[in-house]
């Protein structure tokens, strides 16, 4: 800070209020007259405004042209899912069991890894729980052909339930007897 005022102090004459030199504004306007003229690049508002009205335009036309070409590809996918989706009262119940099973596997594969002898178990179990998916997944297939069928969302729930009380066994038949 002190540097700076010791600047200043020393060059005050530098910044004083004082008028340009003589013809300094003279020149200045000489400077500008023999510049090159270029056109102010002056567009009335209805011009911008015409132009946005075609631009809108387009965008408008193109989003229709999209939607009719998509729309028949968007009603054979909604086609194809109907038959395969699922109440809510059977998602609830296959996520329910899929949280269960999920811990049972953790439960599992941590008695299999103190286990040395469990090796063929954990290929079993891996085994039957891709054969209930399997199973599940046509079920799941059938329901879509034969929509709401009790017996067949049945089937799907008790699939689930399955998995559950087969990794529950084994958990079991590993578990440390006390």
């Amino acid at each position: 800070m002190a540097d700076l005022e010791k600047f200043v102090n020393d060059h005050l004459e530098e910044f004083g209020s004082f008028e340009p030199a003589p013809g300094h504004f003279k020149r200045f306007e000489d400077r500008l007259q023999s510049m090159p003229d270029l056109a102010p690049a002056v567009r009335n508002r209805s011009t911008l405004l015409k132009i946005a009205a075609v631009i809108i335009m387009l965008i408008a036309v193109s989003v229709f042209v999209f939607d009719f070409a998509t729309r028949e590809i968007r009603e054979k996918f909604s086609a194809a899912g109907e038959g395969k989706e699922l109440p809510v009262e059977i998602r609830e119940a296959i996520q329910y069991y899929d949280n269960q099973t999920s811990a049972q596997l953790a439960t599992f594969n941590k008695l299999t890894a103190a286990n040395h002898d469990a090796g063929a178990l954990n290929a079993s179990a891996i085994r039957n729980l891709q054969s209930i998916d399997a199973s599940t997944e046509e079920l799941k297939n059938t329901l879509s052909q034969n929509p709401g069928n009790e017996q067949i969302l049945d089937a799907i729930v008790r699939n689930q339930q399955m998995k559950a009380a087969m990794l529950n066994t084994m958990i079991t038949q590993l578990s440390p007897r006390k």
